[in-house]
């Protein structure tokens, strides 16, 4: 019930704010490996593997919809798509020399940066009015996809404000980081898979660090969850619900801190 009702929360989230729902789908993961008594050396990698898996289908209906409402910016795609893969390669080296504690750490710090935009973000704030098509811009897409793949997000909490800040309006910022998470999604999910045959992981029912059963109990949840959550973003004031939101995403930040501290010490 737990993996079920996390699938159509997570599936709303990524359609309503445009982010892959790792956000919801990383705790969710971890605390029920913690309660399966899943090896702690591990049990961070499977969350964050089996949540890149969950986002494939949920970017790829939250993308097919935006784009249905003129929402998708197909050439940024093109352009960022190639420092998206760069930056999830050795997003995907790096997880394979991460102690479990350590990818436990960076989500925390990394989630605390994503709340705070939820509660101090201005939409005047702007750097330019046309994102840089040059090296700048692929270092920002690189960026994006080697911070997404190590904490299992679809690019959306870290891609959208960069959008805003080179005048992307709201709608067609979701729509387009909805791609985003696409192309993130996909490499990263092999990418894991990978790492972790080559760490020799185990498991029942796990394919390197993604895990079968939470990809098949949580992925056709977020795939009905998505839709909604595409719908009420075109028509719903997300002001309050932004707000509260950030407050989960930091409670969750905290909380991550909290179990990295525990198990440091």
């Amino acid at each position: 019930m737990l993996l079920v009702s996390t699938g159509i929360f997570a599936g709303f989230i990524a359609g309503l704010f445009g982010i892959g729902g790792g956000v919801v789908v990383v705790p969710a993961l971890y605390y029920i490996y913690t309660l399966a008594e899943v090896d702690e050396s591990i049990r961070m990698h499977l969350a964050v593997g089996t949540s890149l898996a969950n986002i494939v289908p949920i970017s790829i209906i939250s993308a097919i919809n935006h784009h249905r409402r003129g929402s998708v910016n197909l050439d940024f795609l093109k352009f960022i798509s190639l420092s998206l893969l760069i930056g999830v390669i050795f997003g995907s080296i790096a997880v394979s020399f991460l102690e479990g504690s350590s990818l436990i750490l960076i989500y925390s710090i990394i989630l605390f940066f994503v709340a705070l935009q939820f509660f101090f973000w201005k939409d005047e704030w702007r750097f330019a009015d046309k994102f840089p098509n040059n090296l700048k811009g692929h270092g920002y897409g690189s960026t994006i996809g080697f911070l997404s793949v190590i904490i299992g997000v679809g690019g959306g909490s870290i891609s959208i404000p960069i959008l805003k800040l080179y005048n992307f309006d709201i709608h067609r910022a979701i729509g387009t980081a909805a791609g985003i998470g696409t192309i993130i999604a996909v490499p990263g999910t092999i990418g894991f898979i990978i790492a972790g045959i080559q760490n020799n992981v185990s498991l029942p029912l796990t394919y390197g660090y993604v895990s079968l059963v939470g990809l098949i109990l949580i992925t056709p949840m977020t795939i009905i969850g998505a839709p909604l959550g595409v719908r009420f973003a075109h028509y719903l004031s997300k002001g309050k619900l932004s707000f509260i939101f950030g407050l989960f995403i930091l409670f969750m930040s905290i909380r991550f801190f909290i179990e990295w501290a525990s198990l440091t010490s």
